[in-house]
């Protein structure tokens, strides 16, 4: 049997199902990492060792703290981790995602191919919009962006094929779940071919039917958590609830109940033994 884990632009998934492809969720995640001995004090005493939101209009940012070089946690050789979420629209995204000798890379652009001008603009915007400790981090790093895709698959398996993690569900990063998924993926795989024996179509039919409604709802959530971004693409006459308005309280709210909502999710999917 073959196991399709090869990603968002799975050449597996491509031979069975070549209709399907990921969508643009009208928006880039702008990622900047810092280490600790950078940081400076002022915004270290400020925000280090705190989960921080900040909120311009029509846009979300958040930082926290993340373990160093090599895992390590020791206070001074940690590091300070950035997502700024900004809505582009599709011309706008190519001419980012084009690099300095007029290759326009599809999907998303390397870091070390990303043009000096976009960095320098995206960094004097971080100056003009955020909160000063964090726009201060933001400057001494080395920022790059990445497109926000989100993708279902129809199907799972194809007689002895089958599709697993971002080959079959691509979940924007809001819930925080893509590894947890792939992760369930595996595990309901490995249960469902182990009770199958010899039978590795019925197996694979078996997973199918089990996280193909799981997949699909991790997708349903994450889109739910990113529409006011979405939509910041859209004439203001045409967005409707969340899509309107992003205040900090919504935003809390939102990530404090998301391991909940995972967690209704795998439980109305039966999938609470492998979470």
């Amino acid at each position: 049997m073959l196991v399709g884990a090869d990603g968002i632009r799975s050449t597996v998934r491509a031979q069975f199902l070549p209709q399907v492809q990921p969508i643009y969720a009208g928006y880039v995640a702008w990622r900047a990492v810092l280490d600790e001995a950078r940081v400076p004090r002022e915004a270290h005493r400020d925000i280090f060792e705190l989960y921080t939101f900040c909120l311009p209009e029509g846009e979300q940012l958040l930082g926290y703290p993340v373990p160093g070089h090599d895992g390590d946690t020791v206070p001074g050789r940690r590091r300070y981790n950035i997502v700024w979420y900004r809505p582009v629209d599709t011309p706008v995204l190519d001419a980012m995602c084009t690099d300095a000798s007029g290759q326009l890379q599809s999907g998303g652009i390397a870091p070390s191919l990303i043009r000096d001008e976009i960095v320098a603009r995206v960094k004097a915007d971080a100056e003009a919009l955020l909160a000063p400790q964090l726009a201060e981090i933001f400057l001494r790093s080395e920022p790059f962006f990445q497109p926000i895709f989100d993708l279902e698959s129809p199907a799972l398996a194809f007689g002895r094929v089958a599709l697993t993690g971002d080959a079959a569900f691509v979940v924007r990063p809001h819930v925080g779940a893509g590894a947890t998924k792939a992760a369930i993926d595996a595990t309901v795989l490995a249960d469902c071919l182990g009770r199958a024996g010899e039978d590795v179509a019925g197996g694979l039919a078996r997973f199918e039917s089990v996280q193909r409604p799981f997949g699909r709802d991790i997708v349903a959530l994450s889109r739910q958590q990113g529409s006011y971004l979405s939509a910041q693409l859209k004439p203001q006459a045409q967005r409707r609830g969340s899509e309107l308005r992003r205040d900090v309280e919504a935003l809390l709210y939102a990530h404090g109940n998301r391991s909940d909502q995972i967690g209704d999710i795998v439980a109305a999917r039966g999938l609470d033994a492998y979470f």
